[in-house]
């Protein structure tokens, strides 16, 4: 029996294969960057604001 076509096989893990480095922000610094101002809003924004906690 003949060998059929060889076929070219990739590896299970690309590791081998380089990506480019992507140039900017790395991702937690751009998270951080974006939610930062947005909980300091929100916390900024509450109805109420200081002095009602101590009500119980």
């Amino acid at each position: 029996m003949a060998p059929g076509p060889t076929f070219p096989v990739r590896p299970y893990r690309s590791a081998l294969i380089k990506r480019p480095v992507p140039g900017g922000f790395s991702t937690v610094t751009l998270m951080t960057v974006v939610t930062a101002p947005a909980v300091l809003a929100a916390a900024a924004l509450r109805p109420g604001g200081r002095g009602r906690s101590s009500r119980a």
